[in-house]
């Protein structure tokens, strides 16, 4: 069902081809013709307003009977052909034995002279302007000098090209993570003015998590960043040049053309070397073509420009996301600050969809909370009221009383510093995970060494998890040392009265 709302959106929200539409989903054209009939048939159009279970019974409903003949598995039969001594009269034979009232031999024949057609074919890319930009890193790079420290830095040349008018885009990077990743492809859409329809990357890793030849797993900012632009991504084939010939072919114009140009100038910033990028890369597009008239930026022009999508009204903002659980006092974790969700969702499965402004979370792709991103370290906890059950009280058992309980059982200084941790905070929720700290450590540590810590603690007016432990960790060495430094007594060891004056007493 899910590949089933893709279709439908691709179709009608981007007009993509069937062909387009079967790369992206990864499956055949006839299965998305099909899919987009039976659509058409239940007049269902995009957006979707049904569940799964509605849309399968309205596309897919009781089978009516049909005398039709069945149809041979092609795909089958081709790779049964592979091995010795099968023969097509072998297989049409084993399929009529299946289905006597199947196809006839001649037909069988026929089918299977199409099939091997089609799969024999190797077709010459004809790129349409406009709908497409293929993207990769250049292998070489550029190095320069950091003036403060005299480290040599290499900067990695981020490559775009539009293959119908073989329009390119070049920036330079410290590095290909995906920040910079997502960042180049919006500095390029901005630099192309518009968006082709499809944006075809190499199978890196900050585009493509899994590399699979049927079913890709795309990296999540990568197609978040994908549906702002309007743009579809489809990853080239590992080891499948072909898949980005004007990419590939644009690499190496650009290690000739401007690499190459600038490898004896000496450059102390990014900014410097992308400076220089530009002024070689406004050569190279005006450089006219060796045989046609015309250079790259009158192609553009002509071919690419007119068809681009238009630009979203604002630039894409990079977003994180990151795979977690709602914890015990109902808080998500990102870069060690602390988010209330509603307690319901208590060891949920969630998603942290973060930017530098925001922080958001979803369970499933339902968005449960958004909260302006904190950085102030003093505060950690952002927690709203609503999100509390009854009495501030933690579920699933967990309370302030439960923790209080605990260290009763401890000793009283125990008592004061968990009730002191549980006071000091705006809700004794935000609390929970230092206090649980601590029980976690009560196991490992006899009750006096958990009292000696907390008075220590209470003394030096102290309320957190971090500094317990380590106040915990001094108080053991100390108790250790005191043991080593001890003097032991026993009838075969001598005293200083033996070594007194040096001599022996009569």
């Amino acid at each position: 069902m899910l590949k089933t709302r893709e279709i439908l959106r691709l179709k009608h929200k981007l007009g993509l081809s069937l062909r387009e539409i079967g790369q992206v989903c990864s499956c055949g054209k006839t299965t998305v013709s099909e899919i987009l009939m039976r659509a058409k048939d239940a007049e269902i159009m995009w957006p979707i307003d049904l569940s799964d279970k509605q849309l399968m019974s309205r596309l897919y409903p009781p089978a009516e009977t049909s005398t039709s003949a069945h149809e041979p598995d092609m795909e089958y039969i081709f790779h049964e052909m592979k091995k010795k001594k099968v023969t097509l009269m072998l297989l049409w034979e084993e399929y009529k034995e299946k289905h006597p009232g199947g196809i006839m031999y001649t037909q069988f024949c026929d089918r299977y002279r199409k099939f091997k057609k089609v799969n024999k074919i190797s077709l010459h890319k004809e790129h349409k302007a406009g709908e497409e930009v293929e993207v990769d890193w250049a292998g070489d790079h550029i190095s320069y000098v950091k003036p403060d420290t005299g480290e040599v830095m290499a900067a990695s040349l981020f490559v775009a090209v539009l293959p119908a008018s073989a329009y390119p885009f070049v920036y330079a990077y410290d590095n290909m993570k995906m920040p910079n990743w997502i960042d180049a492809h919006v500095r390029a859409y901005t630099y192309f003015g518009g968006v082709p329809k499809i944006t075809i990357p190499d199978n890196t890793k900050t585009a493509v998590i899994k590399s699979d030849l049927v079913d890709p797993v795309l990296n999540k900012s990568y197609q978040e960043m994908a549906r702002h632009y309007r743009t579809t991504i489809i990853p080239a084939r590992a080891g499948k040049p072909k898949d980005k010939a004007a990419d590939e072919n644009m690499v190496g114009n650009v290690s000739r053309r401007i690499i190459a140009a600038l490898r004896n100038r000496q450059f102390f910033s990014l900014y410097e070397i992308n400076q220089a990028i530009s002024e070689e890369l406004e050569k190279f597009i005006h450089r006219p073509f060796q045989k046609m008239e015309g250079n790259r930026e009158t192609a553009f022009e002509k071919i690419d420009k007119p068809c681009l999508q238009a630009l979203p009204l604002t630039k894409y903002e990079y977003a994180q996301w990151k795979e977690t659980k709602v914890a015990f006092n109902y808080h998500v974790d990102y870069d060690n600050f602390f988010y209330s969700v509603h307690y319901s969702y208590v060891n949920r499965p969630c998603q942290i969809r973060a930017t530098s402004k925001t922080i958001e979370v979803y369970v499933g792709r339902e968005r449960v909370a958004a909260y302006p991103r904190n950085y102030n370290t003093s505060k950690r906890y952002e927690t709203l009221e609503e999100h509390m059950p009854d009495e501030h009280k933690a579920v699933y058992g967990w309370s302030s009383d439960r923790f209080l309980l605990w260290a009763d059982k401890t000793g009283p200084n125990t008592r004061k510093f968990i009730k002191k941790i549980l006071e000091g905070r705006e809700y004794p929720v935000q609390s929970y995970r230092a206090c649980m700290g601590i029980m976690r450590l009560g196991k490992d540590y006899p009750l006096e060494i958990m009292e000696t810590t907390s008075r220590e603690a209470l003394d030096k007016n102290i309320c957190s998890y971090k500094y317990f432990n380590l106040i915990l960790k001094q108080v053991v060495s100390k108790l250790s040392k005191r043991e080593d430094d001890k003097i032991i007594h026993h009838e075969n060891v001598r005293g200083s009265r033996a070594y007194a004056g040096g001599g022996i007493h009569a």
